[in-house]
């Protein structure tokens, strides 16, 4: 039996009304962040007495009795050897099946050190720990060479990733289907204080970062000289490598940034910088939404970065590259100079890494057989099947904003001829009570062959509001869950471009357009930037579907006392440049 895996965040009511709220509202000051017993508190920008803490540390979650919810059942298929022989003892079929949830956060007796500490770090009796920080994103990776790996000797390898709940107490469940040798490998790891199975949460929060007196020039032409670039988007890059192009650029003055600050503050000032050029020259992605025959380099390359020895050491910290993500290049300019200031106050992402091990669970529960087992399923006929069906964490606003529902459904056809159907509905009053029960379930119907007994068909159909639907069609799978992303992505289109340059040609306002398809209907965003305002990091959010990136954009000049210039494109990389106007002799 080959290992499968799947993993899903277990929501409440609670997520859907926080994960709806405006982020603005949470929005912390980050140069102001402190270390108080441990736990990184950060000031809110509206209340500067009032903290909030980011959640830290990660643990099996535990039942209303405390025991753990986590379960290694081994079980065993008696079979019939392919063909005759005169041994009288052989090997039986069977495999295991690992099931666990992990939840993060921080105690509530950490929480009260952390409070007393923080009044003697800010030296301000008057401070108060509000609560935790709310994530605005998290992933998170499964790192294992028991439970998955080439089979080559890989030490440390990741499995999966997926997304992890952004609130603090919300559980993530996974669950694993091993064959015979990684099941006894995995029960003698369970048997160690440190076993094989870790996780790596990867969360990103937003402050607001410090102003400086800055400049930033990019020079496309040197830019595109570097590896990343040259190799046409098809290569995946992790944070490390990066942030290591980054520093090489300004060593060769592919980028050149000029400051009057204080050393003390060139920190503070070069995450602000990464932040911008990252979002600049790179789009992230995450491997398990690539097409299975690309998730192999990053998968890869995030290995290399997980070592479980390591993470301690990585975890608790908060840098502006993630661990669990990976990033592509994106296509931009190959002439020219973009020149980017930061005398301003700016939104800025930020990652936390909280490392995660299942931990010495054996010795306390080795012999509970809820918690460890082994069975004997001599009789197909009393088996059944669950499939649970996963919503990731991400999607539950969208049903505030763009989805009306979702329905999914299974079909299984048995040996026997027969048919299982099964299907639910899932809308935003699903998860306004207690949490629904997303599983399906079938049996035994004529299913002599187990290995097929597994397979199945899927069916995902999507109504939107303000009309448009999507229809997955009929899906084979044999996943013991299935995972409901929306297929849709929230692509930020960045304006870019040198407004100095802009009032010098006399422009008062740039007015840009942008509209691409969506599910059958034609949607369009747009924004208007006064040039007599303080600069601003300007965008537009698109939503697109999944497979079709590319938009139109159309950008308007008013310029004082002339008519106004007007251009139109078609793009795919995130990018617009206002400053790019048509020459003066053009159509207007």
């Amino acid at each position: 039996m080959r290992g499968r895996f799947s993993a899903v965040a277990a929501t409440t009511a609670a997520l859907l009304a926080l994960c709806a709220a405006p982020a603005a509202a949470q929005n912390v000051l980050l140069e102001r962040g402190v270390q108080a017993a441990g736990v990184w508190c950060f000031p809110l920008a509206s209340d500067t007495l009032s903290y909030l803490y980011i959640p830290d540390r990660a643990a099996l979650s535990t039942d209303d009795e405390g025991r753990p919810q986590f379960s290694f059942v081994r079980y065993i298929v008696n079979e019939r050897a392919a063909t005759a022989t005169h041994e009288t003892i052989g090997d039986a079929g069977g495999g295991g099946i690992l099931t666990f949830l992990v939840s993060y956060g921080v105690s509530e007796e950490r929480r009260r050190r952390a409070e007393r500490e923080l009044t003697r770090v800010t030296g301000n009796r008057d401070v108060v720990l509000k609560g935790p920080l709310v994530f605005q994103s998290g992933t998170f990776s499964l790192v294992s060479s028991v439970l998955g790996g080439d089979g080559e000797g890989t030490r440390y390898a990741v499995l999966t990733t997926g997304q992890a709940p952004v609130l603090e107490g919300n559980r993530i469940a996974l669950s694993f289907e091993l064959d015979p040798e990684r099941s006894t490998l995995l029960l003698q790891s369970l048997q160690t204080a440190t076993p094989d199975v870790s996780l790596v949460f990867d969360m990103t929060f937003v402050g607001i970062a410090p102003a400086f007196d800055a400049t930033l020039t990019v020079d496309w032409a040197k830019v595109q000289k570097h590896k990343e670039f040259s190799a046409g988007g098809s290569v995946y890059w992790v944070g490390a490598d990066v942030e290591a192009t980054f520093d090489e650029m300004r060593r060769d003055n592919s980028i050149q940034l000029t400051s009057t600050g204080s050393d003390e503050s060139m920190e503070a000032l070069l995450n602000t910088v990464y932040d911008r050029l990252l979002k600049l020259m790179f789009e992230p992605v995450q491997p398990m939404k690539l097409p299975e025959g690309e998730r192999g380099g990053l998968m890869q390359a995030l290995s290399a970065v997980f070592d479980p020895e390591k993470l301690a050491d990585n975890a608790r910290q908060t840098t502006g590259f993630g661990l669990g993500v990976g990033y592509q290049a994106r296509t931009v300019r190959d002439t020219g100079h973009t020149v980017l200031r930061f005398d301003h106050r700016a939104a800025l992402e930020r990652h936390a890494t909280i490392a995660f091990n299942v931990g010495d669970v054996w010795k306390e529960w080795g012999d509970d057989p809820g918690v460890f087992r082994t069975v004997n399923l001599a009789d197909p006929a009393f088996q059944q099947r669950e499939i649970r069906v996963g919503v990731d964490g991400s999607l539950l606003p969208e049903f505030e904003k763009y989805v009306n529902s979702v329905s999914v459904t299974l079909k299984k056809r048995h040996e026997d001829g027969s048919e299982t159907i099964r299907e639910l509905v899932l809308d935003g009053a699903s998860f306004t009570g207690a949490p629904p029960d997303l599983r399906f379930m079938y049996g035994w119907s004529g299913d002599d062959d187990r290995q097929e007994w597994l397979n199945y068909q899927v069916r995902t159909q999507w109504s939107f509001r303000d009309g448009g639907s999507y229809d997955t069609g009929w899906v084979d799978s044999d996943a013991s869950m299935i995972n409901l992303y929306a297929p849709y992505d929230r692509r930020i289109v960045q304006l870019v471009g040198d407004h100095d340059l802009l009032r010098a040609r006399g422009v008062r306002t740039v007015f840009i357009e942008i509209s691409y398809p969506f599910f059958g209907e034609q949607r369009t965003q747009d924004r208007i930037l006064r040039l007599d305002r303080p600069p601003e990091e300007a965008t537009i959010e698109a939503t697109l579907p999944r497979d079709e990136p590319t938009y139109d954009y159309q950008i308007t000049w008013h310029v004082s006392g002339e008519d106004d210039l007007t251009a139109s494109g078609t793009d795919r990389t995130g990018i617009v440049y206002i400053d790019e106007m048509p020459d003066e002799g053009a159509d207007r």
